[in-house]
């Protein structure tokens, strides 16, 4: 039978595989008492899983450089802002990691620097730097070329807060065939 990849049956299931715990198990079921057993067999189990859980992070593919965490997603209550919604994701740069793909934000876009430094270039120009505690303003639909972190050896951490309205698109790549976040 196949179990899901999580399946607390799975985890057993190795650990009699790798360890050939299934042999010692009935061998010794036979003259232990339940409880005792019962005992065995979770501490099999976790054993098992935090063996499994070692390994597989051991297999993963190296973690993107940028990656983006949404804190917050509410419309506006302010009667004049109904058909607008704020949106705020935390967004982390690796070491020396850089987002070079032109795009655009149809929205406002404001980033608060919660640690670390960032390059910011908005229309091909030089980039601006911005550091712990500054923050950064990006008008709606402005060309945005550039997000960095200039550091190779501290992450990054930027709070970016969108003022969305209702059915604009908060991403757009600029360029055909470009990714998108």
């Amino acid at each position: 039978m196949d179990y899901p990849q999580n399946s607390i049956f799975l985890h057993i299931s190795i650990a009699f595989q790798m360890h050939g715990i299934r042999k010692a198990i009935h061998q010794t079921s036979i003259t232990m008492p339940p409880n005792k057993l019962l005992l065995t067999a979770l501490l099999v189990c976790v054993l098992t899983t935090a063996y499994s859980q070692h390994h597989q992070t051991e297999k993963n593919t190296v973690a993107s450089p940028i990656t983006f965490d949404l804190v917050l997603r509410q419309a506006l209550s302010d009667p004049e802002l109904t058909d607008y919604k704020m949106e705020s994701l935390v967004m982390t740069l690796a070491p020396g990691a850089a987002d070079t793909v032109s795009h655009r934000h149809d929205c406002e876009l404001f980033g608060y620097v919660m640690e670390g430094e960032i390059q910011i270039a908005l229309v091909t120009k030089e980039p601006n730097t911005f550091s712990t505690g500054q923050m950064f303003y990006e008008k709606r639909n402005i060309l945005h070329t550039l997000a960095r972190n200039p550091s190779q050896e501290k992450t990054t951490r930027v709070l970016l807060i969108f003022i969305i309205k209702n059915g604009r698109t908060g991403y757009t790549a600029e360029y055909a065939g470009k990714k998108t976040h």
